[in-house]
């Protein structure tokens, strides 16, 4: 079932409010992507919790609404053709008399209730895998899919991620040996999940299981094998974000053919946790390759994340003077963001240079005006504060060399009209 939209009623930071989500206009082999952006305090992250409590999970929004009781929010699902099957209608809802209905789920005829759940996925950017011991092929039990949608770490995460790699691993090697030309479960799976990988870094990605003298799981990146804790922080944030999702898609759903197109919610908070800029305008995109039937929100403060969507829809939360919060109407991604239309059109930062640059750029500003209002006494103050700006860098040099020629071209404007 596809999340339509979200209402809350005394829910702060937000005003009174129904949040209806962008309809995806998509390929169908990429996730739904919604991110979320706005100013440091402006709920980002606690809309992500309402969505975890919609979801199935209240107690990171209980934490969040502690003395808050009077507050009511409801979560309204639809169908997509397709995608979402499901009833439109149904909902969810979490205020004064505690949770309403359970988990999201869609209908399906093979169960003995007639539906099953759908899995849901938070993650903060800032987790990342450890190693943990592995033995071959042991099986693997997801804990109550509850727990998934919590921005702490579950317990015993890294020996999830771990031993669901070396069963994928080792299942798919046993794949190759019964049928070489057939790419079975376990081999589309780690083929996918290496690509993306793969694709994020910009280096070849993949896993290996070795038998000698203990089964283990290693790394190889870049054509060089690596222990876990020899990984970068931001490879490890990966891992952690990507291979984690497989790893828990793989035991939510162990008999699914195709367990990465499953429906799935994934709630990232500030994906660009440890990733350099490169890394970070490509998690997304990957997220979506992977997942392509994922609905997927994203909070974020980062250009190269909100630039790197093409298909999806952006969420900009405004304060007003009295910090009660707006969600404006979602807006499409485009094809043609740059960064720096994302910095100023969507983040709203209009300065581009350090603290201190910006300040005597004020200074000059203000000056130039006064002499150009008709104070040409104050000219020579205004040169040598272009002279003082320019001297920073060759850039700052040249526009201030604009500027100033400007002013030049004001002043004989001045003259030729007296004369």
């Amino acid at each position: 079932m596809r999340l339509q939209s979200i209402t809350f009623k005394s829910f702060p930071p937000f005003k009174d409010v129904t949040l209806t989500l962008g309809v995806p206009e998509k390929p169908e082999q990429e996730g739904e992507v919604h991110i979320l952006t706005g100013a440091n305090g402006s709920g980002k992250t606690r809309l992500l919790s309402l969505i975890a409590a919609a979801l199935g999970n209240p107690t990171e929004l209980d934490r969040r609404q502690k003395g808050h009781k009077g507050c009511s929010i409801k979560a309204t699902y639809g169908s997509m053709p397709g995608v979402w099957p499901g009833s439109p209608g149904y909902y969810s809802q979490w205020g004064r008399d505690g949770y309403g209905h359970g988990l999201a789920r869609i209908p399906d005829k093979t169960t003995r209730t007639g539906f099953r759940y759908i899995l849901g996925i938070a993650w903060k950017g800032s987790a990342q895998v450890k190693g943990a011991d592995v033995t071959a092929l042991a099986p693997i039990k997801l804990k109550s899919i509850e727990e998934q949608l919590t921005f702490d770490r579950p317990e015993g995460e890294d020996g999830l991620i771990c031993q669901s790699m070396t069963n994928l691993k080792m299942s798919a090697a046993m794949e190759m040996m019964s049928q070489p030309n057939v790419s079975g479960r376990a081999m589309t799976m780690t083929r996918n999940l290496e690509a993306a990988v793969s694709k994020v870094t910009g280096r070849a990605f993949s896993f290996s299981v070795t038998a000698h003298p203990k089964v283990s799981l290693q790394v190889s990146w870049g054509g060089v094998a690596m222990q876990f804790q020899q990984l970068p922080d931001g490879l490890r944030s990966i891992i952690g974000f990507l291979v984690a999702c497989v790893a828990k898609v793989d035991a939510f759903a162990p008999e699914h053919p195709k367990p990465l197109d499953e429906p799935l919610f994934l709630l990232l908070d500030e994906p660009e946790g440890h990733l350099h800029p490169s890394w970070q305008r490509k998690i997304l995109p990957a997220a979506q390759a992977l997942f392509p039937k994922a609905m997927i929100f994203a909070a974020t403060h980062s250009p190269f994340i909100i630039s790197s969507v093409n298909k999806g829809w952006i969420y900009i939360f405004r304060s007003d003077d009295k910090g009660l919060v707006t969600v404006e109407n979602p807006r499409p991604c485009s094809k043609g963001d740059s960064y720096l239309d994302v910095v100023e059109d969507i983040l709203g930062v209009t300065e581009w240079y350090d603290p201190e640059t910006e300040e005597l750029l004020a200074d000059f500003r203000r000056m130039r005006d006064s002499v150009l209002g008709g104070h040409w006494d104050q000219e020579p103050a205004l040169r040598n504060k272009s002279h003082e700006i320019g001297s920073r860098s060759p850039a700052l040099e040249d526009m201030m060399a604009r500027e100033m020629r400007k002013v030049e071209r004001a002043k004989a404007q001045l003259q030729k009209t007296a004369a």
